[in-house]
């Protein structure tokens, strides 16, 4: 596969969330309460994207926490480093490789006061590639090992059998999703509690949230969902299949497409 087709990917993803910064506020309300990150916390980001969760950590932190945001696509970690060089902002942004995408260095062994990610657990596996749940189940693994004693994860994603993964299945073609599909699968709420508590987590809590995506108009809508899935196919046809799986309303004034992650908490 050629990698600028992948890179041109994760470039609409970002074009798609930074032209409307507002059409996923209501799941980054939900994960930035439950981090509820304090100034001086040393905090890692697991999937970097566009930077909508790495910069509002930024601010909360302040001077005297860091935030270590990773990430396996260049475009997202340049995009990221650019931004906090104009926002004169201390943010480590680092670029790993799909084979390494976590931190293996002996060195953030139980450093990390909170371990964060959203809509990017399920990027560890590939069923194209036939890699299970190991990548996932190796993501909770590091989680652990990187976090202090009381430290706590907070994951954010898509659980099986929600209107989120019916969709993302709905759209695995290189039509809908180019140029790959989303060949990933998603943990069932039993799954993922049994996974998480076998790395050693405590107190884990799991629950799925409404969270639609928010739209001035209709028109809003069908760009975003086309350019942040870098679909081939027409907007109208590309829309049809988020309105089918997702539902789509007018809700005071706006319009929202729906959407549903799991909201996980855990303490080591």
């Amino acid at each position: 596969m050629n990698t600028r087709e992948i890179s041109k990917r994760w470039e609409n993803y970002r074009k798609a969330n930074s032209d409307k910064p507002g059409a996923r506020e209501n799941e980054l309300a939900k994960i930035f309460a439950l981090i509820n990150p304090e100034e001086g916390q040393k905090i890692w980001e697991a999937g970097t994207g566009n930077g909508y969760l790495t910069f509002p950590l930024t601010e909360a932190v302040g001077k005297t926490g860091q935030i270590i945001t990773t990430d396996v696509s260049r475009g997202n970690i340049d995009d990221v480093i650019k931004k906090s060089k104009r926002r004169k902002v201390q943010i480590k942004a680092m670029l790993l490789s799909p084979e390494k995408p976590l931190l293996y260095d002996k060195k953030y062994k139980n450093y990390f006061d909170i371990v964060a990610t959203i809509a990017t657990l399920h990027h560890f596996d590939n069923r194209k590639e036939k890699t299970g749940d190991l990548g996932r189940k190796n993501a909770l693994k590091y989680f652990y090992k990187n976090l202090k004693i009381g430290g706590k994860l907070v994951i954010g994603d898509v659980l099986h059998g929600t209107i989120s993964q019916k969709y993302f299945d709905a759209i695995d073609n290189p039509e809908h999703c180019y140029p790959l599909g989303h060949p990933h699968d998603f943990f069932t709420k039993k799954e993922l509690t049994n996974a998480v508590n076998r790395v050693g987590f405590k107190g884990v809590k799991i629950k799925i949230a409404y969270v639609p995506w928010k739209f001035s108009s209709v028109k809003d809508a069908e760009n975003f969902v086309h350019t942040i899935h870098n679909a081939k196919c027409t907007k109208e046809k590309s829309f049809a299949v988020s309105k089918k799986y997702l539902g789509f309303k007018k809700v005071s004034g706006n319009y929202e497409l729906g959407w549903e992650l799991f909201f996980l908490t855990a303490t080591k």
